[in-house]
């Protein structure tokens, strides 16, 4: 049976459904289903388009897997980076991203990086996309990532 993701704004009820690709990305599937769940801020980035990421434990390492430059709209990712290896970026990273459009491409500062897609959205992609937008326009929102109920 498929593992699913609920993925919540609190502040507007809104919720969307993301099923584990466990078969493409088993490691990363178990360890972000192991840890959930995680809660934050959901913002928006700066150099990928339309994407969101929710900052994790930074000391989180999960080795690459089911790797992409180009997501579509509906795919989460994970990503992980050691501090020092951007310039004014001093601190290690670990983060969930969220791809609600086309166009994006997972990126920072000095260009593309590679993402692990660990999950798709199957339910209300619509509404997270409105989310994501308002997050574009009006600053971060209060997030949460949880299992869902089977």
């Amino acid at each position: 049976m498929t593992k699913h993701l609920r993925l919540v704004f609190p502040d507007s009820g809104e919720v969307a459904l993301a099923a584990l690709l466990e078969g493409a990305a088993p490691e990363t599937c178990r360890i972000i289903w192991e840890r959930a769940p995680y809660d934050g801020e959901l913002w928006h980035a700066m150099w990928s388009g339309p994407e969101t990421y929710l900052h994790i434990d930074p000391s989180l390492r999960i080795k690459p897997e089911n790797q992409a430059f180009h997501t579509l709209p509906g795919d989460v990712g994970f990503y992980c980076m050691d501090g020092g290896r951007l310039l004014d970026w001093p601190n290690d990273l670990a983060e969930l991203a969220f791809f609600y459009d086309r166009g994006a491409r997972p990126s920072f500062m000095d260009g593309p990086v590679p993402m692990n897609i660990f999950a798709r959205m199957v339910d209300n992609q619509d509404g997270f996309a409105q989310m994501c937008r308002r997050i574009h326009r009006e600053g971060v929102k209060r997030f949460r990532v949880e299992r869902a109920e089977q």
